[in-house]
């Protein structure tokens, strides 16, 4: 009889969610994140909707918590480091002091990768013989692109974050012995962070300067909800598919814009004096899209399983990105608490598609590796440097350990080869008074590691 699901326990789990509640997400396609567990790492998260092996597939398909038949806490955190280079032109045309500095294309480069910690957090506990109960804290949406204020991109981009942080239950019920169906509600906290610099930097035969060099900071935070849905069909002891549904969740994000430095003082006079401006009625909408995944897991043998995912995720529901009530200067080179900025992305539709396979040693080890291809939702038109993305191919390994007969530990690993040269064509940005220009390519790659311990309370 399965260990059923006690009062005390959830309690713990949920202090050490809370715990958990500070994540730093990175660039991922898009700024979807596949990362809400540590060992599916291993395997390029092939086979995420149908293998159901731990409680994290409360979140990826809470049809497969049947298949969990004690209470099990899964805890995992997933280092990521990635690697974005820009090499290009940037240039800025601005009407500070109420007259126009002409736009010189000046050439740059400039690192952006960060290094990014990413948790989560899963439970799993039997509520009967044929329903389960599931509880998850993960980060499903993220970015970070860092390329801080010594390179010229600094008039486009600073620091571009979004941390999404997903908390969800859901439940399992077995409807058969063969086909099981699941549902989560899923409450996210969303934060984002917009940041540039405002300036004159450039005039026809004049050095660089950042005399006038102004920091604009903008953040804004949200609460928003959505669901997921699953099912899960086992046609023999050795094969079973999935299907996975996650809704989109639309965010309000709503916070403040600082603006200081010497711009902020600036009037039609052109006189400037280090001062400071805010709003704190920013805000933004960001639409977060559905994804829909298949998956099927099969054991050829007792040393071998395969897997394989393809997932669709609809990302023309994010066309603009639009902050609103923001501080800076105006196109009548006054300082202004209710600036407009348009950064246009127009998005397209993705798939993303994985195979993968596991190596059973023996008792205490199997081994995983995993192939997979995900496309870039940008275009070649839009594409900017706050997120430069690009398709890439993924490789991957790990291995799990079975410590004891209540402990697993596990690692991954996944290489993301981008694809090189992605451009940025003539990427317009207009904030206020200042329009600058951005050409040129970005190469990169990525590394996510996986560490997750799993624990069976028996």
């Amino acid at each position: 009889m399965a260990k059923r699901f006690t009062l005390k326990r959830l309690s713990l789990i949920m202090t050490s969610a809370g715990v958990l509640g500070l994540t730093q997400p990175v660039m991922a396609s898009g700024f979807q994140l596949w990362e809400q567990d540590g060992a599916s790492i291993g395997n390029y998260h092939a086979g995420i909707a149908a293998s159901a092996e731990d409680a994290s597939t409360a979140f990826y398909n809470p049809a497969g918590l049947v298949r969990i038949h004690n209470q099990q806490v899964v805890v995992g955190v997933d280092p990521i480091m990635t690697d974005i280079r820009f090499n290009g032109t940037v240039k800025v045309a601005d009407t500070f002091g109420g007259h126009t500095t002409p736009a010189v294309p000046y050439s740059t480069s400039a690192q952006g990768g960060t290094f990014n910690l990413v948790p989560n957090l899963s439970y799993a506990a039997p509520l009967s013989d044929r329903v389960v109960f599931g509880l998850s804290l993960v980060a499903p949406f993220g970015l970070q692109t860092s390329y801080g204020n010594p390179a010229l991109t600094r008039y486009a981009a600073t620091l571009s974050s979004l941390k999404v942080i997903d908390l969800s239950p859901s439940l399992g019920i077995a409807l058969t012995d063969k086909f099981s169906i699941g549902a989560g509600f899923d409450a996210e906290h969303a934060r984002g962070e917009f940041d540039l610099v405002a300036g004159s930097p450039t005039s026809p035969g004049v050095p660089v300067t950042t005399t006038l060099d102004t920091t604009s900071q903008n953040v804004g935070t949200s609460n928003a909800y959505g669901y997921h849905l699953g099912a899960l069909y086992q046609f023999s002891d050795a094969t079973r598919v999935g299907l996975a549904y996650h809704s989109q969740v639309v965010h309000h994000l709503k916070g403040s814009s600082k603006f200081y430095g010497p711009l902020a003082n600036a009037d039609t006079n052109f006189l400037f004096l280090p001062m400071y401006q805010s709003s704190q009625q920013l805000s933004a909408n960001a639409t977060l899209p559905p994804t829909t995944s298949l998956s099927i897991f099969h054991t050829f043998n007792p040393s071998w399983d395969g897997m394989a995912s393809i997932s669709y995720t609809q990302w023309n529901v994010f066309k603009n990105l639009v902050l609103q009530n923001a501080a800076g200067i105006d196109t009548t080179a006054n300082p202004n608490n209710n600036l407009t900025v348009i950064v246009p992305e127009n998005y397209h539709n993705t798939w993303n598609y994985s195979v993968g396979g596991n190596y059973h040693a023996n008792e205490k080890w199997f081994f995983r590796g995993g192939l997979g291809y995900d496309q870039t939702p940008t275009n070649n038109t839009y594409r900017n440097l706050q997120l430069p993305d690009a398709s890439r191919i993924a490789v991957a390994v790990g291995a799990h350990y079975q410590a004891i007969k209540t402990l697993g530990l596990d690692l991954g690993w996944t290489h993301f080869f981008m694809m090189n040269g992605t451009k940025i064509n003539n990427s317009v940005q207009t904030v206020g008074a200042q329009t600058t220009t951005t050409n040129g390519s970005v190469n990169g790659s990525a590394d996510v590691f996986g560490l997750q311990a799993t624990w069976d309370i028996l």
